[in-house]
């Protein structure tokens, strides 16, 4: 009966030894953390205007479509702006249209000088020519002079001032261009005065904010969780990572369904432990330094969310992930393990 007692204990010891190698295998092969946190896209809801909230139209936890109106600010003082910057840019164009007149004045005007300038130079070429052969008096040929002298001063003033005309609607063009900005920039404060949801998700703290309020520009009013993609923060040890890589499949179980799993796939490893990225860093160089093994953030997105099992940013969760190559005998024990 003693070599049954020593078989028994020799199988047990072989039963326990096989069962810790395995389960190392298995580990090594499928690492698994419990430190690991749902996560999903956050949009702060904030007004890119001031003013009072007139109108709240979700409440808090409601489900809500991208392009939903969320909040109202009171937009009457952005109406006054808007009528204030088209009546501007009228005017303008207003003036415009007066230039346009000026310059086509003006052009009429410098054509008919240069005809009575160029009927002039004649005139007082004549006199000259008559004067030199004395059949004009010096004086007569003068006063041609001084009339042709006088013809060239309006053609030159006048294009003077057509030229000013002309800087006049160069100008204008510039003041036309900025009201048609003031008019859009008024257009575009008063479509902000009312929010609309940018993505498809759960409005949540919405009772933060009541009618009346002021709220005041890029102020947060409250958070909008996106729910077209999920995924989960895993905090591996160190240890655990030599074969895991980005496009591996994992398991993903929440605690808020324990008898269900998700589907994952490994999107990328984090450039860092978690601690290097601490506002406060530890500081290892000092002489009673103990070797703490790291966790390393792996994002594993969720690939099949299913509506009946909602997740819920910041719960927990336990990831496996597949590394794949792992020998049978160690992919049929594992369901036992």
């Amino acid at each position: 009966m003693r070599w049954l007692k020593r078989l028994s204990v020799l199988i047990i010891v072989i039963v326990v030894a096989f069962g810790a190698y395995a389960y190392f295998q298995i580990a090594d092969y499928y690492p698994n953390t419990n430190d690991a946190y749902v996560h999903a896209h956050i949009v702060n809801v904030a007004p890119r205007v001031t003013g009072h909230i007139v109108a709240i139209y979700v409440h808090d936890n409601q489900i809500v479509q991208a392009g939903q109106p969320l909040v109202k600010v009171d937009p009457q003082a952005y109406r006054y702006d808007l009528q204030k910057t088209e009546a501007e840019l009228m005017q303008a164009e207003r003036q415009t249209t007066a230039i346009r007149a000026n310059i086509t004045r003006a052009q009429a005007k410098i054509s008919a000088d240069q005809i009575n300038y160029q009927n002039a130079r004649r005139n007082a070429q004549r006199a000259e020519s008559l004067a030199a052969q004395k059949y004009l008096s010096a004086q007569q040929a003068d006063n041609q002079l001084t009339a042709a002298k006088s013809a060239g001063a309006r053609l030159a003033a006048d294009q003077a001032a057509l030229a000013e005309t002309r800087a006049q609607q160069g100008l204008n063009a510039a003041r036309i261009n900025a009201a048609k900005a003031a008019v859009s920039t008024a257009k575009m404060y008063l479509a902000e005065t009312t929010l609309y949801a940018p993505i498809t998700g759960i409005v949540s703290k919405v009772d933060n904010i009541h009618v009346g309020d002021v709220v005041n520009i890029n102020q947060d009013l409250f958070p909008l969780i996106g729910n077209a993609e999920y995924w989960v923060e895993a905090n591996y040890k160190e240890t655990d990572l030599d074969r895991v890589h980005p496009g591996q499949t994992a398991k993903v179980t929440i605690d808020m369904y324990p008898n269900h799993s998700f589907k994952g796939r490994v999107v990328s490893l984090s450039g860092g432990a978690g601690d290097a990225f601490s506002l406060l860093p530890p500081e290892n160089a000092t002489g009673n330094w103990v070797k703490v093994t790291q966790r390393v953030p792996v994002r594993v997105l969720i690939t099949n969310p299913d509506p009946r099992f909602p997740l819920r940013i910041g719960t927990s969760a336990s990831v496996t992930v597949d590394t794949g190559g792992a020998p049978r005998w160690v992919e049929a024990l594992r369901p036992l393990l």
